[in-house]
Parts: C-alpha cells; structure tokens; sequence
C-alpha cells in the first residue's frame, strides 16, 4: 500500500523468535518458576508408550520400576522369616525347659568323687546308694583331698550345630569329707585362734579347711561332713582310761590330745564361727548309708535348682496382669474385680468354682465381707457367716451350702495377722 509505514513483526513472531536456538549454542532447559515448579520438578518423568525403556533418572541411570504388589511380597517374606525365628527360639525354649523338669534334670547331673573317700572299708555302702541314683558318678582327683563335686552336663542349643555336643557346667557345692580325729584337731586349732586373737580381727579359717591356695574357692560353697564323730570320742575317751599309766611312770603318747577335752558347747560355738565368717556347715552322720543318703538328698537338690529358679521367674498365674495363663484382666473401670475375687476365693483347698461364686455373689468383694464380719456380734457368728450360703451345683442338681470349715477358714484368713497360721487343719 502506498505511503503506508512499514510494520515490524508482530508478538506472535516475536515469541517465535524468542525460542529460536542457534546449532552451535548447547540446548539448555528453561528453568521452571512459579508456584508448581518445585512439585514439577520433583515429579517423575512420566512413562512412556507400551515396549519402550524407562525413563532415565537423575544419574542418567534407567529407574526400575516397581510392581503394584512387589512391596506387600517382601512385607509377607519378612513376616514369615520373623515367624521361622519366633518358632524355632520357642522351639529351643521347650526342649530346654523339658531337659530341666524333675524327672529329667537328674539325668543331666555327674558326681566326681575323689579316690580318696574308697579308702574306708564302710564306703561300699555309700557307693551303692550312689549308683542306684538316675545320674552318672566318675571317680577323679578333686583339688580337696576327700571331696565331692557337682557337674551339670546340658546338651548344646538346637541353633548351634557346629558347636560342642554337650556343655559342661561346674556347680558350686563342693562337699568334704573329714575324718574325726583330724575335725577335732582343725576345730580345736580353730577355737583357739579365735580365743587368743582380738575380738574385732577374723578367725583363721584355713585351720579348719585349707583354700589359700585353690583357684577359685571365693565362688565355692563348702560343706563338711564328719561320721562317726560321737563313736569315735567315746572309743577315745574309754581307751584313754584303758591304757592311764600309774602316777609314777607317766607317757605323753598315751595321753590324750586336749581336742577330746572340747565340751560339746565349744564344739557348737565352734560350728556358729564356721557359719558364720565362712559359710561353712558341718554335718555330723552316724553311718556310711547316712552319708551316701546325705549325697543322694544333695545331688537332687543341686538337679531340680534351674527348674526351681525358673518356676520362681515366672508370674503368678492368678494375677490380674492379662488373660493369658489363666489370668483375669482389670480395666480402669473395675471392670473384672469381682473375677478376680472369685479367684482368690477359688484357692482355698477344695474349693470348686461354684462354691467360690457363691460366695462371690453374696459378698461381691473384700470390704463388703470385712463389713459384714463387723456387723457380727460373737466370735462363732463370724466364724459361721458363709456356712449357710447356698451353692448350686451343675453334676448332682442339688442345692447344697458352703460349709462350717471353709467359713471358718476364710474368715481367718480375712482378720487374722498370724503369717504362720495354718488355715486348713485336715491338709
């Protein structure tokens, strides 16, 4: 058009020009801005067509995609590991806890005595009540001459394959045979190092049983056994009077020794000093059966100690802890109170279940029953109170009613502050 300017390009042109890149710049990305740019940048790329390879993340490295069930598959991988483990440690615990039962636990026991016991012609009587005990017994020589020990012989873990089949424990008793001459003279020895020392120093116990030099004594329980220490003063005594020369022809062989002079109230102090200071017990035995009894009663008492302590670990089953075991759960509200109650009740002797709800549903709890026995003006109308509460019975069909006995039991056991009285005479 004639006379008409010239225009320039327009802004659709301009914007075209803008995105034009040349070939020798290196293509840059625009940097995103803007409200959406971080949740844009930070997303990932999305996929491409059916076939193609994944996108490529921020290393350059392809991103493995995951399968919508892949997550809940490894969750069930590691439940299921944690499961094996759960039984198997069960599994470990049940056959432990029944290697320690009481009919088992002797079997695991080894009684090493020392040679030195099979010197007196009476220890065949011993060894026989030894040998008819469920355990094994060898004969080694023990650091104390005459002594006895303990070992415990557990079989190795179900988890533990490659190492030793059996593990040996050593127990801690150690029992001592003492003949009674050589008791009165370590005795006698004992009391006056104790006479003649300060009253504030510590006796001499190595006059009595040397462990100066043994190699872990501090960890041992000692015990001392003497037999026939009442014959052996006696046959002392009589063959002291025997063989007394006259006065004039004297003979310090044939005296005897000032240990036979011990009253038997010095022997005692001498035993209370050795219980005392050293944890030491004596104990005096008549005959060779007595001592093979003594170890026979000693051996089942070091057997059944894990089972005991074990027993002792566990809680009670009656408690209100949960309802596992037995157990009755209390809720904040007192939701469950008068189970337990019922419970308690349930433990007395003889007891069924019925009687102790009987009773549970007169006197829903303790404080109403303490009420009640306020009320009561004798002693006997205390002691009747529950007798006549009627019990029902689910085998029989007949009513019958709780009892003089177990009345007069729990209303002892309710007021009395005896911790020694015994409840039930006919137990």
């Amino acid at each position: 058009m004639a006379g008409s300017e010239r225009r320039g390009p327009g802004p659709a042109a301009r914007r075209a020009a803008a995105w034009v890149v040349s070939e020798s710049e290196p293509e840059s990305e625009p940097e995103p801005c803007g409200p959406g740019a971080a949740a844009a940048a930070g997303s990932p790329p999305a996929a491409g067509p059916a076939g193609s390879p994944p996108a490529a993340g921020p290393g350059g490295r392809p991103r493995r995609r995951k399968a919508p069930g892949e997550a809940a598959a490894r969750r069930r991988e590691r439940r299921k590991e944690q499961e094996v483990l759960e039984k198997r440690r069960r599994r470990e615990a049940a056959a432990a806890w029944r290697l320690l039962r009481p009919e088992r636990c002797l079997r695991l026991m080894e009684v090493c005595v020392d040679p030195g016991l099979l010197k007196d012609p009476g220890s065949d009587a011993w060894v026989t009540v030894l040998s008819s005990l469920d355990c094994k017994y060898s004969f080694e020589p023990q650091a104390i001459p005459c002594s006895i020990t303990w070992r415990r012989n557990m079989p190795s873990p179900l988890s533990a394959p490659d190492g030793p089949a059996v593990k040996t424990e050593e127990e801690k008793e150690v029992l001592v045979l003492v003949e009674p001459e050589d008791f009165l003279k370590r005795l006698f020895s004992l009391t006056q190092s104790f006479v003649n020392a300060p009253s504030a120093s510590q006796p001499d116990l190595n006059q009595v049983l040397p462990l100066a030099g043994l190699e872990g004594s501090s960890t041992k329980t000692y015990s001392l056994a003497v037999v026939g220490l009442d014959a052996y003063r006696r046959c002392s005594r009589e063959q002291g009077r025997r063989q007394a020369p006259s006065p004039g022809k004297q003979s310090p062989s044939s005296q005897p020794g000032p240990e036979l002079a011990m009253t038997q109230e010095e022997i005692l102090e001498a035993l209370v000093v050795l219980q005392l200071w050293g944890n030491i017990e004596v104990v005096f035995l008549d005959t060779w059966q007595e001592f093979g009894q003594h170890v026979s009663a000693l051996t089942k008492a070091i057997a059944k100690r894990p089972y005991k302590r074990q027993l002792e670990s566990q809680e009670l089953p009656f408690c209100a802890a949960g309802a596992w075991a037995s157990g009755v759960r209390v809720e904040k509200d007192g939701t469950g109170l008068w189970q337990v109650w019922k419970r308690q009740i349930q433990q007395f002797n003889r007891v069924s279940p019925a009687t102790a709800a009987a009773i549970a549903e007169a006197y829903p709890s303790p404080s109403l029953l303490l009420q009640a026995y306020e009320e009561c003006s004798t002693e006997d109308e205390k002691r009747l109170l529950l007798s006549d509460i009627p019990v029902k019975s689910d085998v029989s069909g007949k009513d019958r009613r709780v009892g003089p006995d177990l009345s007069r039991r729990i209303y002892l056991f309710m007021v009395s502050t005896d911790p020694d009285l015994v409840l039930d005479l006919s137990a």
